[in-house]
């Protein structure tokens, strides 16, 4: 009888070892990411990792593209192989400049003679988190208040036009002579580059002491940077969207992750400007700081390019 039962358990026990052993040979492939939701321009990581008994007969996924999105990062590959099998880790940093809810699709990997799905993964990419708990307001009409200081326009064009005359009637009896020329100094005329870094101060200083001034703090930096593009690179910027702006600075050879946040930087200030969004003091001060860098690097690249 107890040989009986010894005999029993050796084999529960060989047979639940041949279980495990099999279960740990099915393949599988799943897909994940870092997170769901994005702000845009920023990145994702896009992870597949697949566990195969076969070390080789394998066909692992490649894309060049994303429908809504755009590879930051080309595909790294991690592969760890073992006696029971091969395992795969591929990774890729994506972002996205659409807003909304985009789907990255199911990848079909080859296994052997089978063919294994990952599952599709939704991503929610928008301008910024909006408290939800607060009541909305329709978007009012815009209502013309009557400024007081209209009736004073007319003594001022008076003023300025009797000064002028004046000057004229000077300068017309007192003109200058060409020593006098020779000798007037050579105005100094301020870099673009010294031009956009002392704006950039002023309105870091200006949100410090008046933080309800966040919708002229946007607009003076998106200012600051198409005043500098125009005076160094002579682009036509101050008539332009914010949209034909980023596809002008994309012909520059900036850094990918870098051009990536100068978009969202002015994409925010259209947010702000059009949606009555408020962003907190760290978002001011790092979207100051992705302009003031985004413009040092431009100018960078312009010394390097001249050279």
């Amino acid at each position: 009888m107890a040989k009986t039962l010894t005999y029993i358990t050796c084999m529960l026990i060989l047979l639940g070892g041949a279980a495990t052993s099999r279960a740990q040979e099915i393949p599988t492939a799943k897909a994940s990411v870092d997170k769901n939701q994005i702000l845009i321009g920023e990145p994702v990581r896009f992870s597949i990792d697949v566990k195969s008994p076969m070390v080789s007969q394998n066909q692992l996924p490649q894309f060049d593209s994303i429908p809504h999105f755009e590879t930051i990062e080309k595909g790294s590959r991690d592969s760890l192989i073992s006696a029971s099998g091969a395992s795969y880790h591929l990774e890729w940093k994506l972002t996205s400049f659409d807003s909304g809810t985009w789907v990255i699709p199911a990848f079909s990997i080859d296994i052997g003679k089978q063919v294994y799905k990952t599952d599709s993964i939704a991503i929610e990419v928008s301008y910024g988190t909006v408290d939800t708990s607060k009541d909305y307001h329709d978007i009012k009409s815009i209502i013309d208040i009557e400024n007081p200081d209209v009736k004073y326009i007319p003594w001022i064009v008076g003023t300025i036009t009797l000064v002028a005359l004046v000057l004229f009637i000077w300068f017309f009896r007192h003109p200058f002579t060409k020593e006098q020329i020779a000798e007037s100094p050579v105005s100094s005329r301020i870099t673009p580059l010294d031009e956009a870094l002392s704006s950039l101060d002023q309105l870091n200083k200006m949100i410090r002491d008046d933080p309800s001034s966040v919708k002229k703090y946007y607009s003076g930096m998106n200012d600051t940077l198409r005043v500098y593009l125009n005076r160094q690179l002579g682009l036509v910027t101050m008539e332009k969207t914010s949209e034909e702006v980023i596809i002008a600075l994309s012909n520059l050879k900036m850094d990918r992750e870098d051009f990536s946040k100068l978009a969202s930087a002015l994409r925010m200030g259209d947010f702000v400007k059009f949606a009555k969004y408020v962003p907190g003091p760290n978002e001011n001060e790092s979207n100051l700081d992705v302009i003031r860098s985004s413009i040092l690097k431009i100018n960078e690249i312009e010394n390097k390019d001249v050279n």
